[in-house]
């Protein structure tokens, strides 16, 4: 007869390998959705200092003027997808003032005309070929690499680049607006934060997926 709580065979080999399985279950799944979340993309850091705007433009996704308005015919609204939106008004406004440019739209604005001139897709995705269309006199860039070295070329000539970078580097793909480059960083203006303070890409882990400029000649 077996005494109450007596340790059996059983439970010993459960005891010693069950639980180690277990744990190097979690481990590895852990590994895997870092290694799959950070694939891709490429760490990039400013070769120079670039000074930030004197009047940087903050458009924040959620703002309740525009937060519910969708973008063109897809389901996603700015409050849930309009990041993208948000950084190119905010760039074109400062290229614009700093320039003389005509040109003065806030995020809610730009995504109305974008709408209108069906720049974007079904799904919300921004059409770069249809930009130049909807805004007069802007052009894009659309590169198939990212490098620091574009980034400075594009920052000094005036211009303010999108960059495709993931929520605190391991979340969801989202875009922010690169301002400028200070203490061996880029900074950038981020239409998540809801703070008119720029941001070091050190929060996204200096790592870009894609990188846009959409700029007046």
């Amino acid at each position: 007869m077996k005494k109450a709580g007596a340790i059996t065979p059983e439970n010993r080999w459960k005891k010693r390998y069950l639980v180690p399985l277990f744990l190097l279950a979690v481990m590895l799944s852990s590994l895997y959705y870092f290694v799959v979340r950070t694939a891709g993309g490429c760490i990039v850091y400013p070769e120079t200092e670039i000074p930030l705007p004197e009047n940087t433009v903050f458009f924040f996704q959620k703002d309740a003027e525009w937060g519910n308005d969708h973008l063109g015919t897809a389901k996603d609204t700015m409050a849930s997808s309009g990041c993208l939106v948000s950084a190119l008004a905010a760039g074109l406004d400062m290229q614009a003032a700093r320039q003389g440019i005509p040109f003065s739209m806030t995020a809610g604005e730009l995504n109305r005309v974008f709408s209108e001139k069906n720049v974007y897709t079904e799904h919300g995705a921004v059409i770069w070929g249809q930009v130049g269309q909807a805004v007069s006199g802007a052009e894009c860039q659309v590169p198939d690499e990212v490098s620091s070295g574009l980034l400075d070329q594009w920052l000094k000539m005036g211009y303010f680049p999108v960059a495709k970078v993931r929520v605190k580097g391991t979340g969801a793909y989202h875009w922010v607006l690169i301002i400028g480059a200070e203490g061996g960083r880029y900074m950038c203006m981020d239409p998540l934060k809801e703070q008119e303070t720029p941001v070091s890409l050190d929060e996204f882990k200096n790592r870009i997926y894609a990188i846009r400029a959409v700029h007046f000649e």
